[in-house]
């Protein structure tokens, strides 16, 4: 099965703002320990998504012939 780096992050942004705003409204008083590591798993999805498409990116260019583009 193929999946997409977008849907992965797309899909794994959502779970983590909706656990957040579940905590938010069913635990008022854990928040604050359990938010930070709701936060630092949002910018670890965000790196872990800029990271991919840098190495996609690398890997692309690694290979590419000007020759054989096209253009």
């Amino acid at each position: 099965m193929k999946t997409k780096k977008a849907t992965v992050f797309w899909t794994t942004l959502v779970v983590l703002v909706v656990l957040y705003i579940v905590t938010a409204l069913v635990a008022e008083g854990q928040l604050s320990a359990v938010g930070v590591t709701i936060i630092i798993m949002l910018v670890g999805n965000g790196a872990t998504y800029i990271g991919g498409n840098v190495a996609d990116a690398w890997q692309r260019s690694k290979y590419f012939r000007s020759e054989l583009d096209g253009k």
